[in-house]
């Protein structure tokens, strides 16, 4: 006699945890995106619906073109910057000020921002718990390194990692776009095209070029849900 499943299928990336995507990455890293999509599609369903493989196994056909709809649908959703969230009742918010970030959160940010293996580090970097809150203003604890808090921010809503990705992500386009007007302005004011010029000026804007190929790449990486086909598990 087959045995009822109970599923909860997330429609939406605040019910997928931050720990939850990243086990999800480290399961299918070594398989193909086209030759092993059922491989991908189960492990899927195994991460966000948290079954095991042998449920999986009993799912009706019906039933997982269902969940895969569902789950893809959720990886479509686009969100501005998401500046609080909750976890276990304690309230999380995003550095009220960049301007005000210290050498060492950059340094840190900078060795963990682009890696979805360390983005829990990252967001203990950029979102801390919020100490005074009055109105829309609001302060947070002092940055220090924390490796308990960094694994408790697995459980952040993935929703408030994608929305922080993309608000990184323009930040860092506009700042490329600035930069490059800039040069443009410089060159003509100097009416000089010597070559120790251009490179002096072009070296300003390699940082934000990787920071937000880096971005681009991530988001991609993100998004490969919605590239998998719905194939039988």
């Amino acid at each position: 006699m087959q045995k009822d499943i109970k599923l909860i299928v997330p429609d939406s990336l605040h019910e997928i945890q931050l720990g939850q995507y990243q086990a999800y990455l480290a399961s299918i890293e070594n398989l193909d995106a086209k030759k092993d999509i059922e491989q991908i599609n189960r492990k899927l369903i195994e991460e966000f619906c948290g079954l095991k493989p042998e449920q999986v196994n009993l799912l009706p056909l019906t039933s997982v073109e269902s969940l895969l709809k569902v789950l893809s649908g959720a990886f479509s959703e686009e969100f501005e910057l998401i500046r609080h969230f909750e976890i276990e009742g304690v309230k999380f918010g995003f550095i009220p000020k960049l301007d005000d970030m210290s050498l060492g959160e950059y340094i840190d940010l900078e060795g963990t921002f682009g890696e979805w293996d360390k983005m829990h580090k990252a967001m203990a970097i950029l979102y801390r718990v919020v100490n005074f809150e009055k109105g829309d203003k609001y302060t947070i604890n002092s940055y220090e390194t924390n490796e308990e808090l960094a694994e408790a921010m697995k459980m952040m809503p993935l929703s408030v990692v994608m929305s922080c990705m993309v608000f990184f992500y323009h930040l860092g386009t506009e700042l490329a776009q600035a930069t490059s007007n800039y040069i443009l302005k410089v060159m003509k004011k100097e009416n000089s095209t010597t070559s120790q010029l251009k490179e002096a000026l072009e070296q300003s804007g390699v940082g934000i070029n990787q920071f937000t190929d880096s971005l681009k790449a991530m988001s991609e990486d993100l998004m490969k849900l919605q590239l998998y086909p719905s194939t039988n598990v």
